[in-house]
């Protein structure tokens, strides 16, 4: 299994941008630290090649499953906490399924067919028009 993030390639390849929707981008002790291997993210992409919202739930679905179940645990002063992350995933999970289900229905809360959608970070993005401090 690998584990690997580039953020400068978020805009241009999908397992980065993945990681970074999901805020598993910290691969610095891969299994101890990303919750997804590459080759999850990957095998997501490549099952739904056109659909990237799909793969992204299907992963979040995947999480919920694998630490769901994990418990918070203290040994003396020690302690491990995972229920953050999987409030967090579960969050995530019921706002793509309300999501989803809007876009079932016919109801396109996102301006429409045909929109292009906007890179994450883009030249000028902390630009503030209007916002000058001499007047």
């Amino acid at each position: 299994m690998t584990y690997s993030y580039y953020p400068e390639n978020i805009n241009t390849d999908m397992k980065d941008r993945m990681r970074f929707e999901l805020a598993d981008n910290d691969v610095s002790q891969n299994e101890l630290s990303a919750a997804l291997a590459d080759e999850e993210i990957t095998a997501m992409l490549e099952q739904y090649p056109k659909n990237f919202k799909m793969a992204k739930f299907k992963l979040v679905e995947h999480l919920l499953f694998r630490y769901g179940q994990d418990v918070d645990n203290k040994v003396g002063p020690v302690s491990w906490t995972f229920s953050n992350r999987t409030e967090m995933w579960k969050k995530i999970y019921d706002d793509m399924k309300k999501d989803m289900a809007l876009s079932c229905s016919g109801i396109k809360p996102y301006g429409g067919k045909g929109k292009k959608r906007k890179n994450y970070f883009y030249v000028g993005m902390m630009n503030n028009p209007g916002g000058d401090r001499n007047s």
